[in-house]
Protein backbone atom coordinates (compact mmCIF):
# COMPACT_ATOMS: atom_id res chain seq x y z
CA UNK A 1 0.00 0.00 0.00
CA UNK A 2 2.84 2.40 0.78
CA UNK A 3 4.30 1.75 -2.66
CA UNK A 4 0.95 2.46 -4.29
CA UNK A 5 0.47 5.71 -2.37
CA UNK A 6 4.01 6.75 -3.27
CA UNK A 7 3.29 6.08 -6.94
CA UNK A 8 0.03 8.06 -6.75
CA UNK A 9 1.72 11.07 -5.17
CA UNK A 10 4.61 10.91 -7.63
CA UNK A 11 2.17 10.74 -10.53
CA UNK A 12 0.28 13.76 -9.18
CA UNK A 13 3.53 15.73 -8.94
CA UNK A 14 4.45 14.65 -12.48
CA UNK A 15 1.08 15.77 -13.86
CA UNK A 16 1.48 19.10 -12.06
CA UNK A 17 4.80 19.64 -13.81
CA UNK A 18 3.21 18.64 -17.12
CA UNK A 19 0.44 21.20 -16.68
CA UNK A 20 3.08 23.91 -17.04
CA UNK A 21 3.06 23.04 -20.77
CA UNK A 22 -0.54 24.23 -21.18
CA UNK A 23 0.06 26.28 -24.34
CA UNK A 24 1.77 23.42 -26.12
CA UNK A 25 -1.05 21.12 -25.04
CA UNK A 26 -3.65 23.56 -26.36
CA UNK A 27 -1.91 23.66 -29.75
CA UNK A 28 -1.72 19.89 -29.81
CA UNK A 29 -5.47 19.68 -29.10
CA UNK A 30 -6.20 21.85 -32.12
CA UNK A 31 -3.94 19.74 -34.34
CA UNK A 32 -5.42 16.43 -33.22
CA UNK A 33 -9.04 17.57 -33.52
CA UNK A 34 -9.14 19.84 -36.55
CA UNK A 35 -6.38 18.86 -38.97
CA UNK A 36 -7.11 15.08 -39.24
CA UNK A 37 -10.79 15.71 -40.01
CA UNK A 38 -10.06 18.47 -42.50
CA UNK A 39 -7.30 16.48 -44.21
CA UNK A 40 -9.56 13.41 -44.40
CA UNK A 41 -12.33 15.33 -46.16
CA UNK A 42 -9.86 17.04 -48.48
CA UNK A 43 -8.30 13.68 -49.41
CA UNK A 44 -11.75 12.23 -50.12
CA UNK A 45 -12.60 15.14 -52.42
CA UNK A 46 -9.29 14.86 -54.25
CA UNK A 47 -9.18 11.07 -54.64
CA UNK A 48 -12.87 10.73 -55.48
CA UNK A 49 -12.77 13.42 -58.13
CA UNK A 50 -9.55 12.15 -59.63
CA UNK A 51 -7.33 14.05 -62.01
CA UNK A 52 -8.78 16.12 -64.83
CA UNK A 53 -7.47 14.43 -67.98
CA UNK A 54 -8.95 15.39 -71.32
CA UNK A 55 -7.49 12.45 -73.23
CA UNK A 56 -5.41 12.35 -76.40
CA UNK A 57 -6.15 12.64 -80.09
CA UNK A 58 -4.25 10.32 -82.41
CA UNK A 59 -4.09 11.09 -86.13
CA UNK A 60 -3.46 8.07 -88.38
CA UNK A 61 -2.01 8.46 -91.85
CA UNK A 62 -1.09 6.02 -94.63
CA UNK A 63 0.16 6.19 -98.23
CA UNK A 64 -2.28 7.68 -100.73
CA UNK A 65 -5.09 5.34 -101.69
CA UNK A 66 -4.83 3.22 -98.51
CA UNK A 67 -8.12 3.17 -96.58
CA UNK A 68 -6.68 1.57 -93.41
CA UNK A 69 -6.76 4.87 -91.42
CA UNK A 70 -10.49 5.23 -92.13
CA UNK A 71 -11.13 1.65 -91.04
CA UNK A 72 -9.13 2.14 -87.83
CA UNK A 73 -10.99 5.37 -87.11
CA UNK A 74 -14.30 3.55 -87.48
CA UNK A 75 -13.56 0.38 -85.53
CA UNK A 76 -11.28 1.74 -82.78
CA UNK A 77 -13.71 4.57 -82.11
CA UNK A 78 -16.32 1.95 -81.22
CA UNK A 79 -14.08 0.28 -78.64
CA UNK A 80 -15.18 1.82 -75.32
CA UNK A 81 -11.97 1.18 -73.39
CA UNK A 82 -9.92 3.07 -76.00
CA UNK A 83 -12.53 5.78 -76.66
CA UNK A 84 -12.42 6.73 -72.97
CA UNK A 85 -9.02 8.36 -73.36
CA UNK A 86 -8.14 8.38 -77.07
CA UNK A 87 -9.86 9.85 -80.15
CA UNK A 88 -8.82 8.42 -83.52
CA UNK A 89 -8.91 10.59 -86.67
CA UNK A 90 -7.83 9.68 -90.20
CA UNK A 91 -5.85 12.41 -91.99
CA UNK A 92 -3.35 12.82 -94.77
CA UNK A 93 0.23 13.01 -93.54
CA UNK A 94 0.71 16.69 -94.35
CA UNK A 95 -2.57 17.72 -92.72
CA UNK A 96 -1.80 15.54 -89.69
CA UNK A 97 1.61 17.16 -89.15
CA UNK A 98 0.07 20.63 -89.45
CA UNK A 99 -2.59 19.68 -86.90
CA UNK A 100 0.17 18.41 -84.58
CA UNK A 101 2.07 21.69 -84.83
CA UNK A 102 -1.14 23.62 -84.01
CA UNK A 103 -1.81 21.39 -80.99
CA UNK A 104 -5.05 20.00 -82.45
CA UNK A 105 -3.78 16.40 -82.24
CA UNK A 106 -1.50 14.81 -79.67
CA UNK A 107 0.45 12.49 -81.99
CA UNK A 108 0.60 11.22 -85.57
CA UNK A 109 0.82 7.50 -86.37
CA UNK A 110 2.29 6.93 -89.83
CA UNK A 111 1.40 3.52 -91.31
CA UNK A 112 3.63 1.96 -93.96
CA UNK A 113 2.39 0.61 -97.27
CA UNK A 114 0.45 -2.68 -97.12
CA UNK A 115 0.37 -2.55 -93.31
CA UNK A 116 -2.53 -4.98 -92.80
CA UNK A 117 -1.09 -7.53 -95.22
CA UNK A 118 2.29 -7.32 -93.48
CA UNK A 119 0.69 -8.00 -90.09
CA UNK A 120 -1.34 -10.92 -91.42
CA UNK A 121 1.73 -12.55 -92.95
CA UNK A 122 3.95 -11.96 -89.91
CA UNK A 123 6.23 -9.37 -91.48
CA UNK A 124 5.59 -6.84 -88.67
CA UNK A 125 6.23 -3.63 -90.68
CA UNK A 126 7.72 -0.69 -88.79
CA UNK A 127 5.51 2.18 -87.70
CA UNK A 128 6.37 5.82 -87.02
CA UNK A 129 4.82 7.68 -84.09
CA UNK A 130 5.38 11.44 -84.09
CA UNK A 131 4.58 13.14 -80.77
CA UNK A 132 4.63 16.71 -79.47
CA UNK A 133 7.66 17.52 -77.36
CA UNK A 134 5.74 19.81 -75.01
CA UNK A 135 3.23 17.15 -73.91
CA UNK A 136 5.29 14.46 -72.10
CA UNK A 137 2.38 12.93 -70.15
CA UNK A 138 0.36 12.23 -73.27
CA UNK A 139 3.45 10.94 -75.05
CA UNK A 140 4.14 8.48 -72.21
CA UNK A 141 0.52 7.33 -72.31
CA UNK A 142 0.75 6.68 -76.04
CA UNK A 143 4.06 4.85 -75.51
CA UNK A 144 2.39 2.62 -72.93
CA UNK A 145 -0.57 1.98 -75.26
CA UNK A 146 1.80 1.17 -78.09
CA UNK A 147 3.78 -1.28 -75.96
CA UNK A 148 0.56 -2.96 -74.84
CA UNK A 149 -0.60 -3.23 -78.45
CA UNK A 150 2.77 -4.73 -79.42
CA UNK A 151 2.46 -7.34 -76.66
CA UNK A 152 -1.04 -8.28 -77.83
CA UNK A 153 0.12 -8.45 -81.45
CA UNK A 154 3.09 -10.66 -80.53
CA UNK A 155 0.85 -13.03 -78.58
CA UNK A 156 -1.68 -13.22 -81.41
CA UNK A 157 0.97 -13.84 -84.02
CA UNK A 158 2.40 -16.62 -81.87
CA UNK A 159 -1.06 -18.21 -82.05
CA UNK A 160 -1.23 -17.66 -85.81
CA UNK A 161 2.12 -19.37 -86.35
CA UNK A 162 1.07 -22.29 -84.14
CA UNK A 163 -2.07 -22.81 -86.25
CA UNK A 164 -0.08 -22.59 -89.48
CA UNK A 165 2.42 -25.14 -88.16
CA UNK A 166 -0.46 -27.53 -87.47
CA UNK A 167 -1.81 -26.90 -90.95
CA UNK A 168 1.58 -27.61 -92.52
CA UNK A 169 1.85 -30.87 -90.58
CA UNK A 170 -1.56 -32.21 -91.72
CA UNK A 171 -3.43 -29.97 -94.21
CA UNK A 172 -7.20 -30.69 -94.14
CA UNK A 173 -8.60 -31.49 -97.56
CA UNK A 174 -10.26 -28.58 -99.34
CA UNK A 175 -8.73 -25.88 -97.07
CA UNK A 176 -6.07 -23.64 -98.59
CA UNK A 177 -3.30 -21.97 -96.67
CA UNK A 178 -4.53 -18.49 -97.64
CA UNK A 179 -7.95 -19.31 -96.25
CA UNK A 180 -6.38 -20.51 -92.98
CA UNK A 181 -4.35 -17.28 -92.70
CA UNK A 182 -7.43 -15.12 -93.25
CA UNK A 183 -9.66 -17.13 -90.91
CA UNK A 184 -7.21 -17.30 -87.99
CA UNK A 185 -6.41 -13.57 -88.26
CA UNK A 186 -10.11 -12.73 -88.28
CA UNK A 187 -10.54 -14.94 -85.22
CA UNK A 188 -7.81 -13.08 -83.34
CA UNK A 189 -9.18 -9.72 -84.46
CA UNK A 190 -12.52 -10.75 -82.99
CA UNK A 191 -10.80 -11.68 -79.73
CA UNK A 192 -9.00 -8.32 -79.65
CA UNK A 193 -12.14 -6.26 -80.20
CA UNK A 194 -14.06 -8.28 -77.61
CA UNK A 195 -11.25 -8.47 -75.06
CA UNK A 196 -13.26 -6.54 -72.48
CA UNK A 197 -15.37 -9.67 -71.97
CA UNK A 198 -12.26 -11.56 -70.83
CA UNK A 199 -11.79 -9.41 -67.72
CA UNK A 200 -13.76 -8.79 -64.57
CA UNK A 201 -13.77 -5.19 -63.38
CA UNK A 202 -13.29 -4.69 -59.67
CA UNK A 203 -13.42 -1.28 -57.99
CA UNK A 204 -10.58 -0.72 -55.51
CA UNK A 205 -10.66 2.23 -53.13
CA UNK A 206 -7.52 4.31 -52.80
CA UNK A 207 -7.25 3.49 -49.09
CA UNK A 208 -8.33 -0.17 -49.36
CA UNK A 209 -10.07 -1.32 -46.15
CA UNK A 210 -11.19 2.01 -44.66
CA UNK A 211 -13.14 4.90 -46.18
CA UNK A 212 -10.88 7.70 -47.36
CA UNK A 213 -11.82 10.31 -44.71
CA UNK A 214 -11.53 7.78 -41.87
CA UNK A 215 -8.21 6.43 -43.15
CA UNK A 216 -6.58 9.86 -43.20
CA UNK A 217 -8.23 11.12 -40.01
CA UNK A 218 -7.02 8.13 -37.97
CA UNK A 219 -3.58 8.13 -39.61
CA UNK A 220 -2.99 11.81 -38.85
CA UNK A 221 -4.35 11.50 -35.31
CA UNK A 222 -1.86 8.71 -34.65
CA UNK A 223 0.90 10.75 -36.30
CA UNK A 224 0.31 13.80 -34.09
CA UNK A 225 0.13 11.66 -30.96
CA UNK A 226 3.46 10.00 -31.83
CA UNK A 227 5.14 13.32 -32.63
CA UNK A 228 3.98 14.97 -29.37
CA UNK A 229 7.15 13.93 -27.52
CA UNK A 230 8.59 17.48 -27.10
CA UNK A 231 5.61 18.35 -24.89
CA UNK A 232 6.78 15.77 -22.35
CA UNK A 233 10.50 16.64 -22.31
CA UNK A 234 10.32 18.31 -18.84
CA UNK A 235 9.35 14.94 -17.34
CA UNK A 236 12.54 13.28 -18.53
CA UNK A 237 15.33 15.73 -17.87
CA UNK A 238 16.75 18.66 -15.93
CA UNK A 239 15.46 19.42 -12.44
CA UNK A 240 12.98 16.55 -12.55
CA UNK A 241 15.73 13.95 -12.96
CA UNK A 242 17.75 15.55 -10.15
CA UNK A 243 14.63 15.24 -8.00
CA UNK A 244 14.47 11.55 -8.96
CA UNK A 245 18.13 11.19 -7.93
CA UNK A 246 17.34 12.51 -4.47
CA UNK A 247 14.45 10.08 -4.21
CA UNK A 248 16.76 7.29 -5.19
CA UNK A 249 19.22 8.32 -2.51
CA UNK A 250 16.32 7.96 -0.07
CA UNK A 251 15.89 4.33 -1.13
CA UNK A 252 13.40 4.70 -3.97
CA UNK A 253 14.05 3.04 -7.31
CA UNK A 254 13.82 4.69 -10.71
CA UNK A 255 10.89 2.58 -11.94
CA UNK A 256 8.39 4.69 -10.00
CA UNK A 257 9.58 7.92 -11.61
CA UNK A 258 9.77 6.35 -15.04
CA UNK A 259 6.26 4.96 -15.12
CA UNK A 260 4.73 7.87 -13.23
CA UNK A 261 5.81 9.93 -16.23
CA UNK A 262 3.97 7.46 -18.47
CA UNK A 263 0.95 7.63 -16.15
CA UNK A 264 0.95 11.40 -16.55
CA UNK A 265 1.41 11.34 -20.34
CA UNK A 266 -1.25 8.73 -21.10
CA UNK A 267 -4.26 10.72 -19.77
CA UNK A 268 -3.16 13.78 -21.73
CA UNK A 269 -2.85 11.77 -24.93
CA UNK A 270 -6.15 10.04 -24.17
CA UNK A 271 -7.91 13.40 -23.90
CA UNK A 272 -6.45 14.33 -27.27
CA UNK A 273 -7.27 11.09 -29.05
CA UNK A 274 -10.69 10.20 -27.64
CA UNK A 275 -12.53 13.27 -29.00
CA UNK A 276 -10.73 12.81 -32.33
CA UNK A 277 -12.02 9.22 -32.55
CA UNK A 278 -15.53 10.34 -31.64
CA UNK A 279 -15.51 12.92 -34.42
CA UNK A 280 -13.77 10.72 -36.99
CA UNK A 281 -16.18 7.79 -37.19
CA UNK A 282 -18.95 5.70 -35.72
CA UNK A 283 -18.66 3.29 -32.82
CA UNK A 284 -19.74 2.79 -29.24
CA UNK A 285 -18.17 5.40 -26.93
CA UNK A 286 -16.85 2.73 -24.56
CA UNK A 287 -15.14 0.88 -27.42
CA UNK A 288 -13.68 4.13 -28.70
CA UNK A 289 -12.49 4.99 -25.19
CA UNK A 290 -10.72 1.63 -24.94
CA UNK A 291 -9.05 2.14 -28.31
CA UNK A 292 -8.02 5.70 -27.35
CA UNK A 293 -6.54 4.42 -24.08
CA UNK A 294 -4.53 1.75 -25.90
CA UNK A 295 -3.29 4.32 -28.42
CA UNK A 296 -2.41 6.74 -25.62
CA UNK A 297 -0.34 4.15 -23.75
CA UNK A 298 1.55 3.15 -26.89
CA UNK A 299 2.18 6.75 -27.93
CA UNK A 300 3.20 7.63 -24.35
CA UNK A 301 5.85 4.91 -24.43
CA UNK A 302 7.07 6.13 -27.81
CA UNK A 303 7.29 9.72 -26.58
CA UNK A 304 9.13 8.62 -23.43
CA UNK A 305 11.73 6.69 -25.42
CA UNK A 306 12.27 9.68 -27.74
CA UNK A 307 12.68 12.09 -24.80
CA UNK A 308 15.16 9.84 -23.02
CA UNK A 309 17.13 8.88 -26.13
CA UNK A 310 17.51 12.45 -27.39
CA UNK A 311 18.23 14.27 -24.13
CA UNK A 312 17.13 17.70 -25.41
CA UNK A 313 13.91 19.27 -26.65
CA UNK A 314 15.33 19.90 -30.13
CA UNK A 315 16.71 16.40 -30.52
CA UNK A 316 13.54 14.88 -29.12
CA UNK A 317 11.39 16.82 -31.58
CA UNK A 318 13.57 15.77 -34.50
CA UNK A 319 13.57 12.12 -33.42
CA UNK A 320 9.85 11.84 -32.71
CA UNK A 321 8.76 13.84 -35.76
CA UNK A 322 11.10 11.92 -38.08
CA UNK A 323 9.99 8.54 -36.75
CA UNK A 324 6.32 9.48 -36.84
CA UNK A 325 6.62 10.90 -40.37
CA UNK A 326 8.36 7.76 -41.65
CA UNK A 327 5.68 5.64 -39.99
CA UNK A 328 2.95 7.80 -41.54
CA UNK A 329 4.46 7.43 -45.01
CA UNK A 330 4.79 3.64 -44.70
CA UNK A 331 1.18 3.43 -43.50
CA UNK A 332 -0.15 5.20 -46.58
CA UNK A 333 -1.05 8.31 -44.62
CA UNK A 334 0.57 10.62 -47.19
CA UNK A 335 0.31 8.79 -50.51
CA UNK A 336 -2.69 6.42 -50.71
CA UNK A 337 -1.75 2.76 -50.18
CA UNK A 338 -2.77 1.68 -53.71
CA UNK A 339 -0.29 4.18 -55.20
CA UNK A 340 2.65 3.07 -53.08
CA UNK A 341 5.27 0.80 -54.68
CA UNK A 342 4.77 -2.87 -53.86
CA UNK A 343 7.90 -3.12 -51.63
CA UNK A 344 6.68 -0.16 -49.56
CA UNK A 345 3.19 -1.68 -49.24
CA UNK A 346 4.76 -4.85 -47.88
CA UNK A 347 6.46 -2.78 -45.16
CA UNK A 348 3.26 -1.00 -44.10
CA UNK A 349 2.52 -3.76 -41.58
CA UNK A 350 5.63 -2.68 -39.65
CA UNK A 351 4.42 0.89 -39.19
CA UNK A 352 3.16 2.00 -35.74
CA UNK A 353 0.69 4.33 -37.49
CA UNK A 354 -0.79 1.28 -39.21
CA UNK A 355 -1.18 -0.55 -35.89
CA UNK A 356 -2.74 2.46 -34.17
CA UNK A 357 -5.10 3.16 -37.09
CA UNK A 358 -6.25 -0.45 -37.17
CA UNK A 359 -6.77 -0.44 -33.40
CA UNK A 360 -8.97 2.66 -33.65
CA UNK A 361 -10.83 1.25 -36.66
CA UNK A 362 -11.49 -1.96 -34.71
CA UNK A 363 -13.53 0.05 -32.21
CA UNK A 364 -15.64 1.26 -35.16
CA UNK A 365 -16.53 -2.21 -36.38
CA UNK A 366 -13.63 -2.94 -38.74
CA UNK A 367 -11.45 -6.02 -38.47
CA UNK A 368 -8.17 -5.70 -36.61
CA UNK A 369 -5.56 -8.07 -38.11
CA UNK A 370 -3.41 -10.20 -35.86
CA UNK A 371 -0.31 -8.35 -37.07
CA UNK A 372 -1.62 -5.14 -35.51
CA UNK A 373 -2.15 -6.78 -32.12
CA UNK A 374 1.30 -8.37 -32.32
CA UNK A 375 2.92 -5.08 -33.30
CA UNK A 376 1.24 -3.13 -30.51
CA UNK A 377 2.03 -5.78 -27.90
CA UNK A 378 5.64 -6.49 -28.85
CA UNK A 379 6.39 -2.87 -29.71
CA UNK A 380 4.88 -1.63 -26.45
CA UNK A 381 6.78 -4.19 -24.38
CA UNK A 382 10.05 -3.38 -26.13
CA UNK A 383 9.58 0.37 -25.64
CA UNK A 384 8.66 -0.12 -21.96
CA UNK A 385 11.89 -2.04 -21.40
CA UNK A 386 13.95 0.51 -23.33
CA UNK A 387 12.29 3.35 -21.43
CA UNK A 388 13.11 1.80 -18.05
CA UNK A 389 16.75 1.23 -19.00
CA UNK A 390 17.21 4.69 -20.49
CA UNK A 391 15.51 6.38 -17.52
CA UNK A 392 17.80 4.67 -15.06
CA UNK A 393 20.86 5.65 -17.07
CA UNK A 394 19.70 9.26 -17.25
CA UNK A 395 19.12 9.37 -13.49
CA UNK A 396 22.53 7.79 -12.90
CA UNK A 397 24.04 10.37 -15.21
CA UNK A 398 22.55 13.17 -13.14
CA UNK A 399 24.51 11.92 -10.11
CA UNK A 400 27.67 13.30 -11.59
CA UNK A 401 26.23 16.78 -12.11
CA UNK A 402 26.55 19.51 -9.45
Amino acid sequence: MKGLRYFEKLTALTMGKLCQQRWLLAGLVLLCLLLPLGAGRAAEALLSRGVNFAGVTLAITAPEGDNVPQLLEQFMGEMEDIAQYCDIVALEEGAALEALSRGEVTAVLVLPERFIQGVMWGENPDLRLIVAGDRPLESLLLLWVGQSASDILSAFQGGVYAVLDLYQAAPPPGLTRDQVVVDINLRYISLATGRADMFQTEMVTATQALPIPLHYALSLAAFFALSAAPVFVPLYGGDWLRFQRRLRAAGRGTAGGCFSALAACAPVLFLLLFPALLLAGEGHPLALAGAALGMALFCGLFCGVCCLAAGSAGGCGLLSFGGALLSLALAGGIIPPVLLPAPVRRLSGLSPVTWLRQLAAGAMGYEVPLSAWAGLTLGGAGMALAMAVLYRRRVDGEEGTP
